[in-house]
This record gives C-alpha cells, structure tokens and sequence, in this order.
C-alpha cells in the first residue's frame, strides 16, 4: 500500500475514532456525576488522556516506509 493512501486511511480512522470517543465520553460522563469524587476524577483522567493511546501505533504503521525528505 502506498505511503499516500495510508496517510488518508490513517486520517479517516482517527477522525472516526475521536468523534467516536467523545460521543461515548459526552454519554458516560452523565452517568458518572453520582460516583464518588475520587471515582470522577479517574473517569475523566482516562477520558482524557485514553484517546491518546491507539495514535502511537497508527501513526508507526501509517509512517512506515515513508519517502524520506529532503532538506
């Protein structure tokens, strides 16, 4: 597969993935206002730094064989 045409599979998935993510965390943040304060905090501490976790690999595999630049 080329380096352009995994570069825009690449960008459609993580822009699927984010809209994905902040639906869930738009619907579950509700249902986590009654749990216990340290609870909360957890929640949204992994709400918001979670979506981070599936772009290293994405990123590795979409950069993987890229054309070299040159300065």
């Amino acid at each position: 597969m080329s380096y352009p045409v995994r570069k825009i599979i690449a960008s459609i998935f993580l822009l699927g993935f984010m809209i994905g993510w902040i639906v869930m965390i738009g619907t579950v943040g509700p249902m986590v206002s009654d749990w216990p304060k340290w609870a909360v905090l957890l929640f949204y501490v992994f709400a918001g730094i979670g979506w981070i976790l599936p772009f290293k690999p994405i990123f590795a595999w979409m950069n993987r064989n890229a054309p070299q630049q040159e300065d």
